[in-house]
């Protein structure tokens, strides 16, 4: 539908005009006016694709008319209509650009001719319009996408390739330059972005005061970039993004009661940095099960281990003495390593319990072997006894443990192996369910923090990133080797979401699955 301004002083031809557009369907809305000056006002503030004007009129006549009005809407489409006795004003309309001219009393078959030639013109204008804005439209995602991409990659560590430079500067890459970078981790621990990307980009991109861009990282963690300018003081910086994590933290539980934890990170001044800030605070998230604070600042290495409560100690304790019992010693080594990571620096215990706690581990892991290892069990108890810091006590009970390893006949790796197969074995079967940590933990009897710190340990990259790639796998063989609809792939590889099981398949393989199917599984 277009909208027709109709002006004339006399209303009986108004109101004629307007019957024959509605009397033969003419894709037109009529506004009206009775001057000029009633006409310009109108047209400021409204939007108008064709103006229909008498050429005498009071106050303000149908030439100076045209010349105001097409200034407020240069592309506008006039129409005019006159009097015998004023065809010479009607040739210097068309000098200011009319469309065309009509002469009174109106003609309907002219009428109906001189408005559908007008139709087609506005018709064409409206198509080539849309046609450009979809052009700019594909030209602003396209290269949205490549930042994304380009920040995917530079976030896993991935070698830059030999067009990285030409890709960067088309993204946009090079405006990031210099400024100071922070990252904002944000993990749940159910399925979420898959599901409510849209609504949390809106919510993050209109309450962030600094220039962001949000990057899904999975369905269960995703990444907010946030740039701000290098003049500003870090501190200061620092407390506000904290105080905005507990904004974005109060919102994911009111709007969706979903519980979060949410890291800051530290300040990032070159791009390259991005990487090392990354692997720090996926260590941190590993954490999140020990922690009684949901949003946390990177660069503090208390707030890792000041909050681990009692019922976390003891279950811990319970994983590392099944694990003595079963002889697992590889996974009792990660065991031990996490449980004095988790217990480092904290105010809540002191070195007299943690060293009561130590030896009471070491004697179960020692005594069974009898008298052969009773000066290991002497030597050993005693460097416990004489660490005057948690730090110390970390350093003493790794390496009279690795001491032990040594002297005992067993195949270390094979334990931790075991589960690490049972895991990815479960994952190539059921990788089509709604699997995560805290169901894989369950089914190879695991806290989830330590199946996920284990994994991570084993095979060098997350858990949940392994399931994503088998997922990914998967698909790209689907799309290959079948005919199946993208929409029941994406259901069949565990997405129930297909518009973020694209936006994945595209960010892992830099096409979208139509476009790697079309070209026949190439990449």
């Amino acid at each position: 539908m277009y909208h027709i301004l109709v002006v004339d002083d006399q209303q009986a031809e108004i109101d004629a005009i307007e019957w024959l557009i509605q009397k033969h369907a003419l894709p037109f809305s009529v506004a009206q006016a009775n001057d000029g000056e009633a006409a310009l006002e109108y047209i400021r503030g409204h939007q108008v694709d064709l103006l229909f004007t008498d050429i005498r009129m009071p106050f303000m006549d149908g030439l100076e008319l045209i010349k105001q009005a097409k200034l407020v809407i240069p592309d506008l489409k006039v129409l005019i209509y006159s009097a015998y006795g004023e065809f010479e004003y009607a040739q210097k309309a068309i000098q200011l650009g009319t469309v065309s001219y009509m002469l009174k009393p109106l003609d309907v078959k002219e009428f109906l001719k001189t408005f559908q030639s007008i139709i087609v013109i506005l018709e064409d204008e409206r198509l080539q319009k849309e046609k450009v804005e979809l052009l700019i439209k594909g030209f602003h995602k396209g290269v949205a996408y490549e930042k994304e991409k380009l920040l995917f990659d530079l976030l896993q560590g991935r070698e830059s390739d030999a067009d990285y430079e030409e890709r960067a500067a088309f993204a946009g890459l090079n405006d990031l330059a210099n400024k100071r970078l922070y990252m904002i981790m944000m993990g749940l621990q159910n399925h979420f972005f898959d599901q409510h990307h849209t609504e949390a980009t809106e919510f993050l991109q209109s309450t962030c005061k600094h220039e962001m861009l949000l990057l899904n990282m999975n369905e269960y963690q995703s990444v907010m970039l946030v740039v701000i300018d290098p003049a500003s003081k870090n501190n200061d910086n620092q407390h506000e993004l904290m105080s905005y994590g507990e904004e974005v933290k109060e919102w994911l539980e009111t709007r969706f009661d979903r519980r979060s934890f949410i890291i800051v990170g530290s300040p990032v001044d070159k791009l390259e940095g991005l990487h090392d800030e990354f692997i720090q605070m996926e260590e941190l998230m590993n954490f999140r099960f020990f922690m009684d604070r949901s949003v946390v600042c990177s660069k503090d290495d208390e707030s890792i281990h000041d909050h681990i409560d009692d019922e976390s100690l003891d279950l811990m304790l319970k994983e590392i003495y099944t694990t003595i019992t079963r002889k697992e010693y590889h996974t009792l080594e990660y065991q031990i390593e996490f449980l004095i990571g988790s217990m480092r620096n904290s105010k809540r215990f002191s070195s007299m319990y943690a060293k009561l706690l130590f030896t009471e581990i070491f004697k179960k892991i020692v005594e069974p072997q009898g008298k052969k290892n009773s000066s290991l069990l002497k030597d050993g108890l005693e460097r416990i006894a004489l660490c005057n810091s948690i730090a110390e006590l970390r350093q003493v009970i790794l390496s009279v443990f690795q001491e032990y390893l040594l002297r005992i006949e067993t195949a270390p790796d094979d334990q931790s192996r075991k589960v690490i197969e049972d895991v990815q074995t479960l994952i190539q079967m059921e990788y089509g369910s709604d699997i995560g940590v805290d169901y894989l933990a369950n089914r190879v009897f695991l806290s989830p923090s330590y199946l996920s710190f284990l994994f991570k340990k084993s095979t060098g990259q997350s858990l949940i990133k392994y399931i994503t790639a088998v997922r990914m796998e998967r698909a790209k063989e689907l799309l290959r080797e079948s005919t199946i609809k993208v929409v029941d792939i994406a259901s069949i590889v565990g997405f129930a979401n297909t518009s973020y099981f694209n936006l994945m398949f595209k960010q892992h393989n830099g096409l979208t699955p139509i476009q790697y199917r079309e070209g026949g599984g190439r990449r």
